[in-house]
């Protein structure tokens, strides 16, 4: 008979004053789903979705022991934001010590440091070198059918090296 109001508030923390609307509490798990989900990346399907969902509960118990076994699980009841001033400052402090903020050609494994293009001076003299209606010309010859010669970017493209070691160029 009260179905609706019996069921408006769930609190599974037991705690007094955290209590939620049930809807929120799905958003909650919908969160959850999407976390693991994605977690997978592209090779997630709808199948491995419905799975997921059917063990939500499991999952978020698995969590929570991963979590005390290392020793990174949630401990607290209300949000406070970290002062994380102390870590700032030892990096900071850490930075002065090896002078990393200014340039030392005997720092060990400069050699490996490549220079690289500052692309915004770049950029800014490319632009200020062509003038508009130059680039105007151009971009009407080409619509009018006339040859046109295409440029060859002479900033050198960024190579990204993800493996940690230096390839010869």
């Amino acid at each position: 008979r009260d179905i609706m109001r019996d069921n408006a508030l769930v609190n599974f923390s037991g705690l007094e004053g955290h209590s939620m609307p049930i809807d929120l509490n799905i958003e909650h798990l919908i969160k959850f789903l999407k976390q693991f989900f994605a977690a997978k990346g592209i090779y997630s399907t709808w199948d491995r979705l419905g799975d997921i969902s059917a063990t939500v509960s499991l999952l978020q118990d698995v969590k929570k022991q991963v979590g005390r076994a290392l020793g990174i699980a949630y401990s607290g009841l209300t949000h406070a934001s970290p002062d994380s001033s102390a870590s700032v400052w030892k990096v900071a402090n850490k930075i002065n010590e090896l002078m990393l903020h200014q340039f030392n050609s005997e720092r060990t494994d400069n050699d490996v440091v490549r220079p690289v293009t500052d692309t915004l001076i770049t950029g800014e003299k490319k632009m200020k070198a062509s003038t508009l209606a130059t680039f105007n010309r151009k971009v009407h010859n080409m619509l009018a059918g006339e040859h046109f010669e295409q440029e060859e970017d002479e900033i050198p493209r960024p190579s990204f090296d993800l493996n940690g070691s230096v390839d010869d160029e």
